[in-house]
């Protein structure tokens, strides 16, 4: 869905809502995370052993990739300073809105420009995009404040509570912000991007894990289908009071209506999608699994970090060699290459570290079926 949100939207108004799935990234994370760190919560080495899995699944392939962009500025000669750093230091997410006060394009932070060597080369700008790393930040964010709630409370009807509580004043935090913030801000992704704004995703996927992990499993079971349907509609419902109704202006992930409550349906819509998806029997559940799918879920990680880094040079080469076909080209070369790249990326520099984990196996999610 990210993909095509970054390849497919200026073609079809369809493909713009890609920017969705990654809530639908942020839900599954917070049911994986939150049913292992409830799974392990009495383990003697729980702290270590969840940062030390985290560390070997996130780390090796992030830094390795910013090793080689330190490694390349001689020859990228590449046009940046001291801020860049906030990337590295996973708070990049912010970047945009800390210096909104200085002059200069505010989303200079989402691409690192190649110097003169380059784009002679090629005789155009050229670009690294690593805008998307943002979702990346906000996930290392949650990681180091949720496990120290879970671990703390305890207690699976106290943490309901806790996700319960965050899950239903989001809404109202997020029309307090629009009041308060200014436009520019807003219109900049405010609420898409920062993880105060985006904890009520996480916290949905947390709210069903542990519910899967008590008796309101039976209620889950029954009503996972009529939850979808429920929140589907009240999306639709909630899109044609603001836009046919109330004309409200719409800017994607940046409508303010949207991110006040619409991203609430998506997420509690996502939450539902999972709770089919691992019901026993689940026509959903057997399409997702099949190889092909499964595969991509494998290097999903690898694939996600570089599916937008290279645009301008797979944009290159469609508008250089195949100008009649160039979208379709452009396209079809992100995709392919953005496989490639993972696949490799995940046998020769991931697979090796994630063996590692095998040593700390306190941590393991097992999903509870319904």
């Amino acid at each position: 869905m990210v993909f095509s949100q970054h390849y497919l939207s200026s073609k079809s108004a369809i493909f713009g809502w890609g920017w969705a799935g990654v809530d639908i990234f942020f839900v599954l994370s917070g049911f994986l995370i939150t049913g292992i760190l409830y799974d392990s919560r009495q383990k003697p080495h729980r702290y270590r052993d969840f940062y030390i899995r985290r560390t070997l699944r996130i780390f090796p392939l992030y830094y390795t990739l910013w090793l080689a962009i330190l490694l390349a500025t001689p020859i990228a000669q590449w046009q940046w300073n001291w801020r860049w750093a906030l990337w590295p230091a996973y708070v990049g997410n912010y970047a945009r809105f800390l210096f909104l006060h200085q002059p200069g394009d505010p989303y200079r932070f989402v691409r690192i420009t190649f110097g003169p060597l380059v784009q002679g080369w090629f005789k155009s700008p050229m670009n690294l995009y690593i805008g998307h790393f943002w979702s990346l930040c906000v996930e290392e964010q949650f990681y180091l404040l949720w496990p120290f709630i879970v671990y703390t409370v305890r207690k699976r009807e106290a943490l309901i509570k806790i996700c319960l509580g965050v899950i239903i004043l989001m809404p109202l935090f997020r029309w307090l912000l629009s009041v308060l913030v200014s436009p520019q801000m807003l219109r900049m992704e405010l609420f898409y991007r920062s993880l105060p704004t985006r904890l009520d995703a996480l916290l949905i996927g947390g709210l069903i894990a542990l519910c899967l992990r008590g008796p309101e499993q039976a209620w889950l079971r029954q009503w996972r289908r009529w939850l979808l349907v429920a929140v589907a509609f009240l999306f639709a419902f909630t899109y044609f009071i603001a836009m046919d109704i109330m004309h409200l202006p719409f800017y994607g992930s940046a409508t303010n209506w949207v991110g006040i409550i619409g991203f609430t349906w998506i997420d509690l819509f996502a939450a539902a999608l999972i709770l089919e998806c691992i019901h026993p029997g689940s026509t959903l559940g057997r399409v997702l699994s099949l190889r092909p799918l499964r595969s991509l879920g494998i290097v999903s990680y690898g694939f996600y970090v570089y599916h937008d880094l290279f645009h301008d040079f797979y944009s290159w080469f469609g508008n250089r060699f195949f100008p009649a076909h160039a979208f379709a080209v452009t396209t079809i070369s992100a995709f392919l290459c953005s496989i490639a790249i993972s696949a490799a990326s995940y046998k020769l520099l991931e697979q090796p570290f994630l063996k590692l984990k095998n040593r700390f196996t306190d941590q393991v999610h097992k999903t509870p079926s319904v």
